[in-house]
């Protein structure tokens, strides 16, 4: 990664899990990691200047599994007004060296440092953009990445659970697609079902 150019993370933790219920999809274990901690562990182990997880539903168990890892944990107590509103929380706590910020699922655990990588080193190569949205297959997938250009925009929107979509929308000349190497930026445990998807290919790469 270019030197002079600062990717930072914002680590999404902070929903209830409802399809999942009565399960915290984020604590649920594969091979006695839990999903969150699988995830984190990739996105430290990328090149991300900083990382800013932000929790909500359930914090205490959220900080519990991310102790000990080299991320800061803020608590965003307006979670349930949707994913934008920790996007929020975190853009407030955002390093002001930063150059753009990605925002990072904590439900993705079939990516790895390495596709993390991937996507910051693409940025660095092409600063000419500020919106970048990994692909696979004509597929979008996550994380985004934006550049910090759009934080007062951001911060003055209203609270979806959409994300940022909006920019990708409303600037379309700024947006450059990431092509990925793999589907695991297209795949989320929204589920049980995927939950169980996940888990299968997981231990079959052990």
């Amino acid at each position: 990664m270019s030197k002079d150019l600062k990717v930072s993370c914002l680590l999404l933790c902070a929903g209830k899990s409802s399809r999942t219920s009565p399960d915290h999809k984020l604590l649920m274990k594969i091979d006695d990691l839990s999903i969150l901690k699988r995830t984190a562990h990739e996105i430290v182990n990328a090149q991300f200047f900083e990382v800013i997880a932000v929790a909500g539903y359930e914090s205490e168990q959220i900080r519990d599994e991310l102790q000990g890892l080299p991320l800061k944990i803020i608590d965003n107590e307006s979670y349930a007004r949707g994913m934008h509103s920790s996007i929020k929380a975190g853009l407030r706590m955002l390093s002001p060296e930063a150059d753009y910020f990605a925002v990072c699922l904590a439900d993705q655990p079939m990516m790895d440092h390495n596709d993390y990588n991937f996507i910051i080193n693409t940025v660095s190569e092409n600063k000419n953009k500020k919106l970048f949205r990994p692909m696979f297959e004509g597929k979008q997938g996550n994380p985004a990445v934006i550049s910090k250009e759009f934080i007062t925009e951001i911060l003055k929107h209203e609270d979806t659970d959409k994300g940022c979509s909006y920019l990708f929308e409303r600037y379309p000349q700024e947006v450059a697609n990431i092509s990925m190497q793999n589907h695991s930026t297209l795949i989320d445990v929204d589920t049980h079902e995927l939950f169980d998807e996940v888990k299968f290919h997981l231990e079959k790469k052990r």
